[in-house]
């Protein structure tokens, strides 16, 4: 037994256990396990083997240590697309995680270099800006994959996600970054122990209340009348890459359509990403269209491939209106590297085993005004990773966003999940409703303050049933055939006239330059010293 204890205290005085430790329980924060309050605890470990060890080189290594295995464990879900394109998908999957292990590797060398002549309390608080720094560098360097921001693990504490609305993420994450930090300074120093622990107390409360009061006021909000409807068709992504079916998907997903809003005032239905293999304009898809339209006196918004006359592919959306006429087309703007394009192709072309060819980038962001009371912006999948442009389309008037996905790629893995959390922190920061309309996954209405309203109608072509439990645990509708019908959420007035993305880069900012301005005098000291 003794053997045992020991054999355990020395594991967890061994940095290399620690920084390990801390991606696991990190991993743990996130969907699906989602133990989200561990996120508060998470660092911990790593930033006491910090604490003990203040070697730069080490520190950077600790850091990535910790950020692959947190990546790796949480990107698992890239790892399906080797039943896609092969071995190289695990190759690029790797390569994703390292490289964002090593913003994590930058930061430990940082954290070392930090000025020990100010106080402990200072340093943490400009450390946790500085991570917030380098989650927004994260977000938007070269493409930006902001996917592993620590505040997309927050969803379910609904109070304390409200700050998105203020900052974005990455200024959730400056708060959970600090808190770890000051309860490994307070587990280590027991002369300062209360004191850091008071500021513990300040930065889990501070926020959480701040975020009750936007909650509240935000709740009092109504709904409006108009009523919309989610189509969930559940294609497999075999069917998709297969021309027999192109009609066919498009026909019975009229027929789920028919069934669910049999009977009912419903102004506009959405369909998912991609439900249109060929482009839009095959007549015999488009007929289908029209009359689903014409004879239901409904809006349709739908994922599609446009193909313009130069022949460019685009992965697109169009709005048809109640008459049938397709008033307008949106290409996706943004799109997802190594799925829809292959950076640097043009310099090793052996890249193309991962994927054959690209798709074109549309050029602007639009929205969709069908009648005044309802103005739509949509996204198309990964771009509602991107805070900007969902802050872009309701600067333009959209009082609705639709995110239109399609997750087939990924199974039932995290990755859906995931998804979710990320499309509820762009509602919050909005303050605006968001449609999720995907093909498999998990579809439903996100309100202003961020709650979800998953579909709840198993539907098929001749049968329609009500799911009551899907409510409760909306994975179970993964593989559904499903749909919901709901009363749009009035738009919140409550926002704040500043991009938080733009909140969250002046921090950053901040972060760095103090960061930089009290490192400074090491360097003369260091620099006296050597002249001496």
């Amino acid at each position: 037994m003794n053997m045992i204890l020991l054999f355990i205290k020395r594991l967890f005085r061994n940095p290399f256990f620690l920084s390990i430790l801390s991606g696991i329980v990190l991993f743990f924060c996130f969907p699906k396990i989602h133990l989200y309050f561990l996120i508060w605890f998470a660092f911990v470990p790593l930033f006491i083997a910090s604490i003990a060890e203040q070697k730069p080189l080490k520190l950077f290594l600790y850091f990535f240590i910790s950020g692959w295995v947190f990546h790796s464990l949480t990107l698992q879900w890239l790892i399906m697309n080797m039943f896609w394109v092969g071995g190289p998908a695990f190759i690029g999957y790797q390569c994703l995680s390292a490289g964002l292990s090593l913003l994590w590797a930058i930061y430990g060398y940082l954290v070392s270099k930090c000025g020990k002549h100010i106080s402990d309390t200072v340093r943490i608080y400009i450390l946790g800006l500085l991570w917030l720094g380098m989650e927004w560098i994260q977000g938007h360097a070269l493409t930006g994959f902001g996917w592993c921001n620590l505040g997309y693990s927050q969803g379910p504490d609904i109070y304390f996600s409200q700050l998105v609305s203020i900052g974005s993420v990455p200024f959730l994450s400056f708060f959970i970054i600090t808190v770890n930090m000051f309860v490994a300074s307070a587990i280590v120093n027991k002369q300062k122990r209360w004191t850091y622990l008071v500021h513990t107390i300040i930065l889990m409360f501070l926020p959480h209340l701040i975020g009750f009061l936007l909650f509240t006021n935000i709740e009092k909000e109504k709904e409006k009348e108009l009523q919309i409807a989610i189509i969930q068709p559940c294609f497999p992504q075999e069917m998709k890459f297969d021309p027999i079916w192109y009609e066919d998907m498009v026909r019975w997903t009229v027929q789920y359509s028919n069934n669910l809003i049999k009977d009912k005032n419903v102004r506009v239905v959405f369909w998912p990403e991609a439900l249109i293999m060929s482009d839009y304009n095959n007549k015999n898809i488009l007929s289908l269209i029209q009359n689903f339209t014409r004879e239901n006196s409904v809006h349709l918004i739908t994922g599609t491939t446009r193909i313009d006359q130069e022949g460019n592919d685009y992965n697109s959306c169009i709005w048809v209106n109640s008459e049938g006429k397709v008033m307008d087309f949106y290409d996706k703007v943004h799109l997802a590297p190594f799925g829809e394009y292959l950076p640097l192709s043009q310099f090793f072309p052996f890249l193309r085993s991962i994927l054959p060819y690209d798709v074109s980038a549309g050029k602007e962001q639009k929205i969709f005004n069908l009648d005044n009371e309802l103005i739509v912006g949509p996204l198309i999948c990964f771009e509602v990773l991107f805070p900007n442009m969902a802050h872009h389309l309701r600067k333009e008037g959209a009082n609705l966003l639709a995110v239109l996905t399609n997750l087939s790629w990924f199974g039932a893995t995290n990755a859906l999940n995931q998804e979710l959390e990320i499309c509820r922190m762009r509602a919050i920061e909005t303050r605006l409703p968001i449609v999720h309309c995907t093909n498999t996954g998990i579809s439903g209405l996100f309100t202003p303050t961020g709650s979800f309203l998953p579909v709840n109608v198993v539907i098929g072509k001749d049968q329609i049933f009500v799911y009551e439990s899907m409510s409760n645990y909306p994975d179970i509708g993964v593989r559904l055939r499903s749909g919901g019908i709901y009363r749009v959420p009035e738009q919140s007035n409550l926002v704040f006239f500043i991009n938080p993305d733009f909140i969250s880069l002046l921090l950053g900012l901040m972060g760095i330059i103090i960061y930089l301005i009290l490192a400074m005098p090491i360097r003369k000291k260091r620099n006296i010293t050597n002249a001496s």
